[in-house]
């Protein structure tokens, strides 16, 4: 576990070529071999993250794919942090972007520019902006690992999720330009800005990896599925149309069949992984 150090304890903190300080060398005792500690400087101090070696503790083993019969899918969201496959929803909490986080940011933002430049009080002013931001971080990473853990302790064999490209869902809109005066024209940015601070907030790509984190130590497996047009495929004829779905409503123009979008879609990402998982090769998390 990472230990907190202020900066006087930082700077005495010495390490050997083994990675532990003096200090921390009791701690470590075991049959094992200590590797060079990781030092991290927060609002609040300094922290030391020292990972260790210990041959004696077996290496996890995951669920061959041909033993996995059951499959649990989960369609990432922002209304909703996750839908599963059976129809069970997790709560997104909405940790930075929700109207009591936004008003305080904004306050004390402001008071930072009422500060002059270089003073004591515009430090002490950004420090508790630093603070305010790390505090909503700590609580996102609680929330996520309660939920990575509800996930994983689902009695399935594996879990299928979306290979999101998270970088390129929160890239810029292209210019526009009118090509008679040279203007430039609205390409919709200012509306996708909203969504990209729903997304960063969401923290999809962390929760992702704490899942595959306690899947390995549970021995099951994680399965990385394509997820285009998993929430427009219709699951009864197969019909795939941007029109089929309507916010959260899905209704397939061709046989009129209806859902919740985001659970069918849960559902589509688990047949993909049946699928992968009964083909010849699949796609998994490291």
């Amino acid at each position: 576990m990472p230990r907190l150090y202020s900066h006087e304890q930082k700077r005495k903190l010495r390490t050997s070529e083994a990675g532990c300080s003096e200090s921390c060398t009791p701690r470590f005792n075991r049959e094992g071999r200590g590797i060079r500690p990781a030092l991290d400087s927060t609002q609040d101090g300094w922290y030391v993250s020292i990972r260790i070696e210990d041959k004696t503790i077996p290496d996890y083993i995951k669920k061959p794919l041909n033993e996995v019969n059951s499959i649990l899918g989960c369609d990432l969201g922002i209304t909703k942090l996750v839908h599963f496959s059976d129809r069970h929803q997790i709560d997104n909490p909405r940790f930075s972007t929700n109207k009591k986080a936004r008003r305080t940011l904004k306050i004390r933002q402001r008071r930072i520019n009422r500060k002059v430049k270089g003073s004591k009080n515009r430090k002490k002013a950004a420090n508790k902006v630093g603070r305010f931001h790390k505090k909503i971080t700590d609580k996102r990473t609680a929330y996520q690992w309660s939920v990575a853990n509800t996930i994983v302790s689902r009695k399935v064999d594996a879990i299928a999720l979306e290979d999101l490209n998270i970088s390129g869902m929160l890239r810029r809109c292209q210019v526009k330009t009118d090509e008679k005066t040279g203007r430039f024209l609205k390409n919709g940015q200012s509306r996708k800005k909203g969504l990209n601070r729903s997304i960063s907030d969401a923290s999809w790509s962390d929760l992702i990896l704490k899942i595959e984190y306690l899947a390995v130590k549970q021995g099951k497996v994680v399965i990385k599925i394509n997820p285009q047009y998993s929430s427009q495929e219709c699951r009864n004829c197969g019909h795939t149309d941007k029109s089929n779905r309507d916010g959260e409503k899905f209704i397939c123009t061709e046989c009129g069949y209806h859902e919740h979008a985001d659970i069918g879609a849960a559902k589509t990402i688990r047949d993909r992984g049946f699928k992968i998982v009964r083909g010849d090769s699949a796609k998994l998390a490291v």
